[in-house]
């Protein structure tokens, strides 16, 4: 948990209901997300998530609590530009985020509509591009990018606009596994240049790459932990729904079947490093 001096996102009591619904999609959520930390939030369909996603990006206002964008509070219209420019959404779709015909030129959008100077945006431009890796495809159509290209354009497009944090729903959903891999890759990189990552995810091999996974059920914050001590709590995930990641799930059923195995074996890394162990 970062310290008080360290915390960018904080969430104090949040509930949000949607106009005409009886049901709160979020219910007395208190969490943070420290500066440079990397959160991701997991859990069954309906539990709340995308509308997490919008309330930390100051997209919906809370019916209840507050949220607190590195010591501005979103409900406050006088913050709200500046909230949006510290936070950036990239949803789940790439193509309903690119705006232009040239890849240069739909990173440079933000930028310019923010009013910076032409040297600037020139700068930002070329950062962005080079921070996800497409800086060779430039000049290049966005339609002509692969899934996984694109997801990183509009990664892109938000790093442009200098945020404190990326908050990424789903991005990955409609990628190939190298396109995911791709993604996830510069999500790290982020992460460990300074900038802070809450993404949202329903694979379990990804969110166990964070330093906190979230887990959410019905709008409640069930689970707020590192990621060894959460994928091996596998009676509350399949209760859920859910399951662990791929070598915590096989930890699970090798248990069951009478082998003994160390408590918090999340990755593949992890169960090769316990059988290079057992038989050497």
């Amino acid at each position: 948990m970062p310290g008080p001096s360290n915390i960018l996102i904080e969430l104090e009591s949040v509930s949000y209901a949607y106009p005409g619904s009886k049901f709160a999609a979020l219910q007395d959520i208190s969490a943070c997300v420290g500066r440079a930390e990397f959160i991701s939030v997991i859990g069954p369909n309906g539990s709340g998530k995308s509308t997490l996603a919008r309330v930390m990006a100051g997209l919906l206002l809370t019916s209840g609590g507050r949220v607190m964008i590195n010591g501005l509070d979103t409900a406050r219209p006088e913050s709200r530009q500046e909230i949006r420019r510290n936070v950036g959404l990239v949803m789940q779709n790439p193509d309903n985020q690119l705006v232009a015909a040239v890849v240069e030129e739909d990173v440079a959008f933000g930028p310019e509509n923010l009013g910076l100077p032409s040297a600037e945006v020139f700068r930002r431009v070329e950062e962005a591009l080079a921070a996800v890796g497409l800086s060779d495809m430039r000049s290049r159509p966005p339609h002509m990018l692969s899934g996984g290209e694109k997801q990183r354009l509009a990664i892109a497009g938000v790093l442009a606009l200098k945020p404190l944090c990326v908050v990424l729903d789903e991005p990955t959903s409609m990628l190939d596994p190298f396109g995911r891999q791709e993604v996830l890759q510069v999500l790290r990189s982020l992460s460990k240049s300074g900038t802070a990552v809450v993404l949202i995810t329903h694979h379990m091999d990804e969110a166990a790459c964070a330093d906190r996974v979230w887990l959410l059920d019905k709008g409640c914050l069930l689970f707020d932990a590192e990621p060894a001590a959460l994928f091996s709590q596998f009676e509350l995930l399949h209760e859920l729904g859910l399951t662990s990641t791929s070598a915590g799930e096989l930890a699970y059923r090798l248990v069951e079947q009478g082998f003994t195995l160390p408590v918090g074996i999340v990755t593949m890394e992890d169960m090769v490093n316990f059988l290079c162990r057992v038989l050497k």
